[in-house]
């Protein structure tokens, strides 16, 4: 694949999930959402809100680069496998703020991260088959699911009945 319809490919992929995601996501342009998430109660760990974007400003691109890499590799069954895993945990990202926020189901979303760290921990694993720098580019989405989950459950294990039928 050219390097240049990779670039596009994977960034694109990305921008396109993160997009989805921000139409869902507690921001100062959603009010409700906003208003309701910061009703929640949540653990002393909780990061600021400005901290979520700074992160998945860094995440987005080490996941562009990683999608990137595994396009430009060549094809064998293991680099179709971590792309098809790589293109999953997208999926996964664009679809967590509309299970969390717009549906307001925290038990699902808490199943949306956990299926983030499956995704995310294959795409790296058969990754590292393929092209060792996409494989490593994928370890920090890797450690931050594995902390967004332990921070899900903790809000949904703290909020039993926050969610509201009239998002």
């Amino acid at each position: 694949m050219r390097k240049i319809f990779a670039a596009v490919t994977a960034f694109g992929a990305l921008a396109g999930a993160q997009g989805l995601g921000r139409r869902f996501s507690p921001t100062p342009d959603h009010a409700r959402t906003r208003q309701w998430y910061e009703g929640l109660s949540k653990p002393s760990f909780t990061p600021p809100g400005p901290v979520f974007g700074v992160v998945w400003m860094g995440l987005d691109a080490l996941i562009g680069y990683g999608g990137y890499r595994l396009l430009q590799a060549p094809p064998s069954e293991k680099r179709r496998i971590a792309l098809w895993a790589w293109a999953l945990s997208i999926a996964g990202i664009a679809g967590f703020p509309y299970v969390a926020f717009r549906e307001r189901k925290l038990g699902e979303a808490l199943g949306v991260s956990i299926g983030l760290i499956g995704t995310t921990g294959l795409a790296i694993g058969t990754a590292s088959h393929v092209d060792r720098k996409a494989a490593l580019s994928g370890l920090p989405l890797f450690g931050w699911l594995l902390f967004a989950t332990l921070l899900q459950e903790e809000l949904w294990r703290r909020n039993p009945a926050q969610a509201a039928p009239d998002a």
